[in-house]
């Protein structure tokens, strides 16, 4: 970690570079942050409200209970899916840079979350168009970040060590995410889920963030705070886990490059 910090100057030009390359080789650049995860809301409010008719599923208004859910389910599954694959995408710069090894990692965790905060007028058009105005629970909101950001650097590191060692883990990350989207309270609320599954399901380390960001509008998303601590601890120990592995497999990881 101070090691990461003594080249903190470093990583920020990187990320600022890779976000300006992002919004620039495309003509409305910064506007598909906005237009992607307004258009995937807007289509699933549309299918699982109107298509389907109203049904217990969510909570309302349901296009802003989708908005504030979809913005960080994005920055987790492309952080992810990018991270998963960072080693061996960047052999040749990896074989000659004197950076540290993980900063490949969480170089592109800073620039996807640098996008999902740049994403947040999603919400805002939300807010406007159904008139919900968030309370005072809404100061949890940057607590949810922190939560998941941490959360996404030990599985970046997990999954990204381990895929030198398996070059399919990329793929099997893939088809976990799509199954991870329906066991995640993306479309549908934690007060959803029969009581008597609950505890199970707020094993998934990603409740606890996504109540996070929704209690400031529907106080009865807040969790227990067992169920919080139960999901900070998972945070920290897939952290730890992930800091392990990456360690555990930096030598064979800067061999292969």
């Amino acid at each position: 970690m101070l090691t990461l910090w003594r080249h903190r100057q470093v990583l920020r030009m990187l990320v600022l570079r890779d976000l300006q390359r992002q919004y620039t080789k495309f003509r409305l650049g910064y506007l598909w942050t906005i237009i992607e995860p307004l258009g995937m809301s807007i289509v699933l409010w549309f299918v699982f409200s109107m298509l389907l008719g109203p049904r217990k599923l969510g909570l309302q208004p349901y296009l802003l209970f989708l908005s504030v859910a979809i913005l960080p389910w994005w920055w987790f599954t492309k952080g992810i899916a990018q991270m998963s694959g960072v080693f061996r995408k960047n052999k040749g710069e990896l074989r000659i840079s004197l950076l540290p090894t993980e900063l490949w990692v969480l170089r592109i965790l800073l620039v996807t979350m640098m996008e999902f905060i740049l994403s947040l007028p999603v919400i805002i058009v939300a807010v406007i168009l159904t008139r919900d105005v968030p309370g005072p629970l809404i100061v949890l909101f940057p607590l949810g970040i922190a939560l998941q950001f941490v959360l996404m650097y030990g599985l970046g590191l997990l999954i990204a060590s381990y895929a030198v060692v398996i070059p399919d883990l990329a793929r099997i990350v893939r088809i976990a995410m799509r199954a991870l989207f329906y066991l995640t309270p993306v479309l549908y609320s934690i007060t959803n889920i029969p009581e008597h599954i609950r505890p199970y399901a707020t094993l998934n380390p990603l409740v606890a963030p996504l109540g996070l960001y929704r209690v400031g509008w529907w106080p009865d998303e807040h969790e227990s705070y067992l169920h919080y601590g139960i999901s900070l601890v998972l945070c920290l120990v897939i952290f730890g886990v992930g800091w392990w592995a990456f360690k555990r497999h930096e030598p064979r990881i800067l061999k292969e490059a």
